[in-house]
């Protein structure tokens, strides 16, 4: 599915080595200050990642659900959400190393990865931990690249396992890529209509890889 391409978390800089010049293979994401890392055509910034100022301070002055709560709900915000699933994009055309220093990703990492993974279904390749695939977890993330235009619809109407229900946030946009109905019906008309069709699509076709298809997008193309 993903071509044999890993996720992987880094802390010390001194782990990479000449492959970080050769942008087909990886892409580096400093999940870190600006400033704090080298200028480097294929490092990214990715400190969008980090918690906010305000979700630190509260950890520095004890607050217990700072990491557990506020900042998993951090990553579920637009921003950060899409961060994540631009570079599990990237995944699907090169390996992604994600760089946190070793300080903060004591304070941080751990929560960053159960996220990833519970999430998206990627576990992260760490000193404590391989790399794997949860597969139920595909359709989730096969959604949100459609939705952020990273696959068309047909495509993604092809992969989706006929089995699985929708997510309900695709199907405003399936309506308007699709406009099966020649007045403006409801979302529940919509949502009935985009499950039908997608539990008669052939499962054959859900063979296809998801490497393929994906769009080359920001920094899948860098």
């Amino acid at each position: 599915m993903f071509n044999n391409h890993t996720m992987s978390i880094i802390t010390d800089l001194r782990q990479v080595g000449p492959e970080i010049n050769d942008k087909d293979f990886m892409i580096l994401a400093a999940i870190a200050d600006p400033g704090s890392y080298p200028d480097h055509p294929n490092v990214y910034n990715a400190s969008i990642l980090m918690p906010p100022f305000e979700i630190l301070s509260a950890w520095a002055n004890g607050d217990p659900y700072a990491m557990t709560t506020e900042y998993l709900a951090y990553l579920n915000t637009r921003e950060p959400d899409e961060m994540l699933v631009v570079l599990l994009a990237a995944l699907t055309k090169k390996n992604v190393v994600l760089y946190i220093p070793h300080d903060e990703y004591l304070v941080f990492g751990m929560q960053l990865v159960d996220h990833i993974r519970l999430t998206y279904g990627i576990s992260c390749i760490t000193p404590i931990g391989q790399f794997n695939i949860d597969l139920s977890r595909m359709p989730f993330l096969m959604s949100k690249f459609y939705v952020l235009d990273m696959m068309d619809a047909q495509t993604y109407l092809e992969l989706y396992p006929s089995n699985y229900v929708l997510p309900q946030f695709v199907i405003g946009k399936l309506a308007d890529d699709f406009k099966p109905f020649p007045y403006a019906a409801s979302m529940q008309e919509y949502e009935a209509y985009f499950n039908d069709l997608n539990a008669r699509t052939n499962p054959a076709q859900h063979k296809m890889s998801m490497c393929s298809v994906v769009n080359d997008v920001g920094i899948l193309s860098r």
